[in-house]
């Protein structure tokens, strides 16, 4: 596919990101209001930290929002590869603000297990949590699957984070049973539970962004090479690197050719090995050929 091909999908998927966003976003701080009030008004501090976390949720939304509205900006002088690591800098914001809500949540916890207050629950209560959980898995299902659909580390990131949400919402109703039946004391611990999830989450979109932000190679050298070395006049094809982020990989190959091949046949060969390439893979958006002379016997360098 053509590198200008390939700008129109990346912008078209841009703009499909952006929509699912912002419809989240308002979800998410529609659920984390719900949460966070009647947590207030019912003294459950899991509620609350319930809430805390859809507001992480939202907030995320934003910097993702944020994220990608810098990562639209084509290549310049000063980014000569693009701006598409601001997605996967957001991605990384994403975590820094869950860690943040564990910490927050922890030191909530913390204080209730030193005062005497007891939550009260009621069937509003259920009502809420049950409402939001259904939201969640949907949030969770809708997003993690475009996510997937259009290689966005900012939906899978988010769609990570709202799934945790999920965990966190069985949690409380676990804590508000409790409570129901004459153990409120679990509902502090259960909110200690729910800081630990999401402390994991957070770990792992760090991981997974770091491994852009380090170049982590993206695609097996040796499905390259395979594809490669079966494109006619490629005498063989090494030094195959990749780095990027998953919807966005750059490639850089070496490939042998016959010496007498002249450089216009040479020029020609690089473009159909680096359209091939774009065509299989469909995350690469840039190739970088190559060209050697062929000489048997002699080791590749």
């Amino acid at each position: 596919m053509p590198i200008n091909a390939k700008r129109a999908e990346w912008d078209s998927n841009l703009a499909q990101i952006k929509k699912m966003l912002c419809v989240i976003l308002f979800l998410n701080f529609a659920m984390a209001l719900a949460k966070s009030l009647w947590g207030y008004y019912s003294h459950s501090i899991s509620m609350q930290a319930d809430g805390i976390h859809s507001f992480l949720d939202g907030a995320s939304n934003i910097t993702g929002l944020i994220g990608l509205w810098f990562a639209a900006d084509p290549p310049d002088e000063e980014h000569p590869y693009g701006h598409q690591k601001f997605e996967t800098f957001a991605a990384f914001c994403i975590s820094v603000f869950l860690f943040f809500g564990c910490y927050s949540v922890l030191k909530s916890s913390y204080g209730r297990l030193q005062d005497s207050v007891i939550a009260e629950v009621s069937w509003a209560s259920f009502a809420i949590m049950i409402v939001t959980l259904a939201m969640n898995f949907f949030i969770t299902r809708w997003e993690g699957r475009e996510g997937r659909r259009l290689r966005s580390e900012i939906l899978i990131a988010d769609a990570a984070h709202t799934k945790s949400d999920i965990y966190v919402s069985l949690s409380v109703i676990g804590s508000l049973i409790a409570g129901k039946i004459g153990y409120p004391l679990l509902d502090p611990l259960i909110a200690v539970l729910i800081a630990g999830i999401i402390g994991k989450v957070g770990w792992g979109i760090l991981l997974e962004s770091s491994k852009v932000l380090t170049d982590v190679s993206r695609i097996d050298a040796k499905k390259i090479i395979a594809l490669v070395i079966n494109i006619p006049k490629v005498e063989t094809c090494h030094a195959v690197r990749t780095r990027g982020s998953m919807n966005h990989v750059h490639v850089d190959l070496h490939i042998h050719v016959h010496p007498q091949m002249s450089i216009e046949a040479a020029h020609e060969l690089a473009h159909e090995v680096e359209e091939k390439i774009m065509e299989i893979f469909s995350e690469v958006a840039e190739v970088i050929v190559h060209l050697e002379p062929h000489i048997p016997g002699l080791k590749n360098d």
